[in-house]
């Protein structure tokens, strides 16, 4: 049969599809359409946004199934014992009010432990990264520019060295992000400076060896969970790749929505085809 011939036969076939039948379907593909579009997008935006995903994971303690955050002393045993890990840093976020040529503003922040975006595979487009003596107190009035932000702050080439006023106190540029998916985010960084008193709480991001499996990450932490009884504190440890963790809370909410929405359509259209075959079917018979 030839190519044209198999056209005209599918043409043909659509063409004997009963249009309540064939509204349904065209629905259905474009919930499915819509479902896939957006797990594309988040997936060639992670993938655009980190080298090796695969290799992050975040550490999350629940306690009672609820989140909760890491404590300092967690992160400090988990550093220096942990042997799955190219690398461990932690993050938590904060706020200033920032002085702009428009005025003051309110603007998020990110307090990440020095050598945090490097492990993340983040690039600058000026200057350079915290270095490790800007997480000791007293050292840390130090920023890390958002590209978007350094473009509200007048896009100076020169910006690195120079001070910005942060809550009213001094904060010396040292490094501007490449643009991108950052410019999301916090429009500031600062140093994340570890105090082992009192209740300070934060997430936790590693990078994985290579060939390092989730599973055994997950049994690494688990044995120094087990030798530390700080680490009972915060309930159970579940090592999580970072790229479902990163999604958005409404985003997920959307996606299982559309997942849901596409399971209903395609029992719908199941239940209809069945149900009109059958009636035809019947119809059939009483002609006969």
């Amino acid at each position: 049969m030839s190519s044209t011939s198999k056209q005209n036969s599918v043409l043909a076939a659509l063409r004997k599809i009963p249009r309540p039948i064939f509204g349904v379907l065209a629905v259905f593909a474009l919930g499915l359409g819509v479902n896939t579009a957006i797990f594309t997008v988040s997936y060639l935006e992670f993938d655009g946004l980190y080298p090796r995903p695969d290799e992050l994971v975040v550490l999350r303690s629940k306690m009672q199934r609820h989140e909760n955050g890491i404590s300092t002393g967690d992160f400090a045993n988990w550093r220096k014992q942990a042997t799955v890990f190219q690398d461990l840093h932690a993050s938590t976020e904060g706020a200033f009010r920032v002085t702009t040529p428009d005025g003051m503003e309110n603007v998020a922040a990110s307090l990440v432990t020095p050598g945090f975006y490097p492990m993340m595979g983040d690039r600058f487009y000026l200057g350079y990264d915290f270095i490790s003596e800007d997480g000791m107190p007293g050292r840390n009035r130090v920023v890390i520019l958002a590209h978007a932000m350094w473009k509200r702050l007048g896009a100076n080439p020169g910006i690195i060295g120079t001070a910005i006023l942060m809550d009213g106190e001094p904060y010396t540029v040292v490094g501007v992000l490449a643009p991108g998916l950052r410019d999301r985010g916090a429009p500031v960084t600062v140093p994340l400076v570890l105090k082992p008193e009192g209740d300070q709480r934060m997430n936790v991001v590693g990078r994985l060896r290579p060939g390092v499996s989730i599973r055994e990450a997950q049994a690494n932490i688990d044995l120094i969970v087990s030798r530390t009884t700080r680490s009972l504190e915060s309930g159970r440890i579940s090592v999580e790749p970072i790229r479902g963790a990163s999604l958005p809370k409404d985003r997920k909410l959307v996606i299982w929505l559309l997942l849901g929405g596409g399971v209903f359509f395609l029992l719908f259209v199941c239940a209809s085809v069945a149900n009109l075959l059958r009636l035809r079917a019947d119809a059939g018979y009483q002609v006969h």
